[in-house]
């Protein structure tokens, strides 16, 4: 069973929605981290061991530098950052460069630093959990993930554009319980999303159509003011799916 709390799932911030892309798996592992991290508190801030990356735009990291500076002495062991090696690169240039934030890789001492970074080729073990990147599409180096444990698997998108190679991936795998879909924009935002590189509801509708039936689709990362128009457009288009639209902090299980 795959035990997954949507700490942060919105496309953006405002109002009550202002969490961020953050999904804990377990109590130790995140993918992501957005603005929904700040949901949990110390302690269990200080128990997350492993941090998984899709890409690095800013709503999936922002929290990144405050977790290493808030939690890490309060841990005995480093905090693991994982990513494609590219993802890796931009934050060791870009964040952490004691510039923009200290370079916790060598804080307090570079044998015995708060965060460790680490890239993800093909399969990563974290928890009794395999890791796999997934094909995606945002103009930036980006994945998503397969996540197995104990025979049964999510996958999760990451921000992308329809990405063929995604969805192959997810139908000829028959272990894959749900999917975890960004969809940015209703249909009348279409040329928008293709700027972006974001998913669209007619895509995201066309997609979750081929999965076979007993797949959930989780519907996560709708832009702020366009929640309520993309779940109706959606529920429209699919109303045979199993389809979830979660709120921050909500709990789901598979599996």
């Amino acid at each position: 069973m795959i035990s997954l709390r949507l700490l942060g799932c919105n496309g953006g911030i405002g109002g009550s929605h202002r969490q961020t892309t953050c999904y804990l798996l377990g109590e130790s592992t995140i993918i992501d981290s957005g603005t929904g991290l700040t949901i949990l508190d110390l302690p269990e801030l200080a128990v997350i061991d492993h941090v998984v990356l899709t890409h690095a735009h800013f709503d999936h990291i922002a929290c990144l530098p405050l977790l290493i500076d808030s939690a890490a002495a309060l841990r005995n062991e480093p905090i693991k950052v994982w990513g494609l090696s590219e993802v890796i690169e931009i934050l060791e240039t870009h964040i952490f460069n004691d510039l923009i934030w200290p370079d916790f890789t060598k804080i307090p001492t570079e044998s015995a630093p708060f965060m460790v970074l680490g890239s993800i080729s093909e399969h990563l073990e974290i928890a009794g959990m395999t890791f796999t990147p997934l094909p995606a599409r945002h103009g930036i180096p980006a994945c998503g993930y397969l996540v197995e444990k104990d025979g049964q698997s999510i996958a999760f998108s990451g921000d992308t554009e329809d990405c063929p190679l995604f969805w192959e991936s997810v139908s000829l795998n028959g272990t894959v319980q749900a999917v975890i879909i960004e969809c940015s924009y209703p249909s009348t935002m279409s040329e928008l999303a293709k700027i972006s590189m974001h998913m669209d509801v007619p895509t995201v509708a066309s997609r979750i159509n081929e999965l076979p039936i007993n797949v959930t689709a989780v519907i996560v990362h709708r832009k702020p003011g366009w929640e309520s128009l993309i779940e109706a457009e959606l529920r429209e288009r699919l109303p045979n799916r199993e389809l979830v639209f979660p709120e921050p902090g909500d709990e789901l299980t598979f599996g």
